[in-house]
């Protein structure tokens, strides 16, 4: 078959209308493959739906009722112990079943994995045992980003986790990173004959989904800092203190064990730093009271208002929960600044991590201020237009940035950033494009020297729509 007729399964445990970054990366990487080929997803999620493609749903044998029983009387700590990697280890089989019939009634030429959840990852090497058919696997996120994951149930889940990215790399016929720094650190575990598998394909944000959406430039003298999505952090300023003896104990127990990979302060990703930092400026500048406020869109942390209150931030943060994705993309383009925070690193080390937020906040025109650390995130944002760069916790910094937008906001000056070329080059268009060529590579290499064999099996299949 010619290059222009492939057909792909994708193991999407997490797919739209979720809304989590794997959901969005896969269901936006495979939207721009090819239009000739046939593109099928096989999902956890009945309701996934791609347009051209065609979904299958696989019901995950997970034990719910179980599982909310011991949590229900304070053991969870048990399921961080023993279901491992992660409690989508109950979608494995019939994953599994569903994948090989699939493969064998479509005659599909590859399978490719998206990361997270981690246990698909064994649905993939499961299938490419069972059928032959080349693998590549997408790791969105790394299990051992130390940004993303810096604590671990016990010191032995960490090199459990180790050990299972190290088995993917060296089962897979490609590994894909979205950051350089993780995919470096994984590469240098690895054998010379591993390193040509690793590839680089970062996120990225959809042109279509910001089409339509007019941001506001209306005269004003409001200044509205905007961040969307769930914002971490707040746990570090609840008044342990004052809370029960009981729920003192219940605390000192869920952490008794756990192994810190690295020490990551997660306080610098909440609100507190650059509410300080807006209570400063308008210190400096008693006019601007009342003016400069952050708002929050997807929070969901149910202690949040008693958090800003005790903070004494009340009057400049206001949250607000989950909104639609399109909703939030909305608020995007009608902000005068964006936000973006991310932990603080303790010990100077530069992070791999990389916040999906990035793409879609380089896709607007606004400006942003990150406070982010040393580390992949930094580095990439370190040339881009409009952005601010900050340290997590210096709030000095932050108002100074403050200060000067909203002095320029006053008189009536644009704050609108000219991003067309970075937009270009961050577009999904051209991830799916990327993805394309390294699928043909792959099947190219297997063609030439590898050639796969394996048993299939007969099943059926639904079909939702077509690409």
């Amino acid at each position: 078959m010619g290059d222009f007729h492939k057909k792909i399964l994708s193991i999407s445990q997490k797919f739209p209308p979720e809304t989590t970054p794997t959901a969005i990366r896969s269901s936006k990487t495979l939207k721009y493959l090819p239009d000739a080929w046939q593109v099928h997803v096989l999902s956890g999620n009945q309701n996934a739906t791609l347009e051209g493609a065609q979904t299958h749903f696989a019901r995950s044998w997970l034990p719910e009722k179980l599982l909310n029983f011991i949590r229900s009387i304070k053991f969870g700590k048990f399921l961080d112990w023993f279901v491992w990697p992660d409690e989508d280890i109950f979608w494995l089989l019939p994953a599994v079943f569903k994948g090989i019939n699939v493969i064998k009634t479509y005659d599909i030429d590859l399978i490719i994995v998206f990361l997270k959840p981690y246990s698909a990852g064994l649905i993939g090497i499961l299938l490419k045992w069972l059928t032959g058919k080349p693998l590549v696997i997408n790791v969105c996120e790394p299990s051992t980003c130390d940004d993303l994951y810096a604590v671990f149930p016990t010191k032995l889940h960490y090199y459990l986790n180790r050990w299972l990215e190290d088995i993917y790399v060296r089962q897979s016929d490609a590994i894909v990173y979205v950051s350089q720094l993780s995919l470096e650190q994984v590469c240098s575990r690895q054998t010379k004959e591993q390193h040509s598998k690793f590839h680089l394909i970062r996120g990225g944000a959809d042109p279509q989904d910001f089409q339509g959406i007019i941001g506001s430039n209306a005269v004003s003298n409001d200044f509205k800092i905007v961040f969307t999505g769930g914002m971490t952090g707040w746990e570090e300023f609840l008044n342990f203190s004052n809370q029960s003896v009981i729920k003192k104990l219940r605390h000192a127990w869920m952490n008794w064990g756990r192994y810190f990979n690295v020490n990551v302060n997660p306080a610098s990703s909440s609100p507190i730093f650059i509410g300080r930092a807006i209570k400063q400026v308008v210190a400096q500048n008693p006019d601007w009271a009342g003016k400069i406020k952050l708002k929050i869109y997807g929070n969901k942390f149910e202690s949040a208002s008693a958090v800003l209150k005790d903070q004494d931030l009340s009057d400049v943060v206001t949250v607000t929960g989950p909104v639609p994705y399109s909703d939030a993309l909305q608020k995007l383009q009608s902000a005068n600044l964006l936000f973006m925070p991310l932990p603080d690193r303790l010990d100077g080390t530069p992070g791999d991590r990389i916040s999906l937020k990035t793409y879609e906040y380089l896709m607007t025109d606004r400006p942003i201020l990150a406070a982010v650390p040393p580390g992949e995130n930094r580095n990439y944002l370190s040339d881009k237009p409009g952005v601010h760069l900050v340290n997590p916790f210096d709030v000095k910094a932050m108002a100074q940035v403050l200060e000067q937008l909203m002095a320029k906001h006053m008189v009536g000056e644009t704050l609108v950033v000219d991003r067309v070329e970075t937009q270009r080059k961050i577009s999904y268009s051209k991830r799916g494009d990327e993805l394309a060529t390294l699928i043909l590579d792959v099947l190219h290499k297997a063609d030439d020297g590898k050639p796969f064999t394996g048993p299939l099996v007969m099943g059926t299949t639904n079909i939702s729509g077509q690409r």
